[in-house]
């Protein structure tokens, strides 16, 4: 199913032989005039679920308020001296780390009015406002595909192209590389470069079949 990216495009994936677990997250850069912010997006209540996971969120303190019809969340972390802030829609979230604690919700909000956030099943848009002299950059997405491989999906021209050619397969030029771990292992990655994405596959396995299964077939475009 195609979804929808932070600035508005829309990724496709196509060939991949194992499903994926999850929704789309997404890592974007927001810059104005008064500097830069980094916004992920995510499935609506994945950080709490995450931090919940990881054994953080009892830790937190957490505020909640109602804006514009979304959830603002605050997630204060005092042990390491920053707050996650959270716009929570019908179906994503968007947020963001903001260094201390005691963050005032308005200081979020001034971050959220450059843009007109579009909320729909298939992916959330942060569509900057007319005027609001803001843009959005480097995006990244992310997601895995189960028990083979994680997978990110960056513009093509934001990473630097691997030298040489590359093998030619369904999603574009492919490169395998391999790095030994001090513990011994294989890390085992691949990166298909198109003409629209470059795609980044990290095994779990290195010596997974369906590992290279997928980076010979696995097709990644935005549009």
């Amino acid at each position: 199913m195609p979804a929808r990216t932070p600035d508005g495009r829309t990724l496709t994936v196509e060939g991949s032989p194992q499903p994926f677990t999850m929704g789309w997250s997404y890592m974007v850069w927001a810059r104005g005039d008064g500097g830069s912010l980094r916004f992920h997006t995510a499935a609506a209540g994945a950080r709490e679920l995450i931090s919940r996971h990881l054994g953080e969120y009892g830790r937190f303190t957490v505020r909640e308020v109602s804006w514009n019809g979304a959830r603002l969340v605050s997630h204060e972390d005092p042990e390491n001296g920053g707050t996650t802030m959270l716009w929570i829609g019908p179906h994503h979230e968007v947020y963001t780390f903001i260094p201390g604690v005691n963050v005032p919700f308005e200081a979020f909000m001034g971050h959220l009015a450059g843009f007109d956030i579009q909320d729909a099943p298939d992916g959330v848009v942060l569509a900057p406002r007319l005027g609001a002299r803001v843009r959005l950059g480097n995006m990244l997405a992310v997601n895995t595909l189960d028990g083979v491989c994680s997978v990110q999906v960056n513009p093509v021209g934001d990473l630097p192209r691997p030298g040489g050619t590359g093998k030619r397969v369904r999603g574009g030029a492919l490169w395998k590389l391999d790095e030994r771990r001090a513990d011994g292992r294989v890390l085992r990655s691949a990166i298909v470069v198109n003409e629209t994405t470059t795609t980044t596959l990290i095994a779990r396995e290195a010596d997974d079949p369906r590992f290279a299964a997928v980076a010979d077939s696995i097709t990644c475009g935005l549009n």
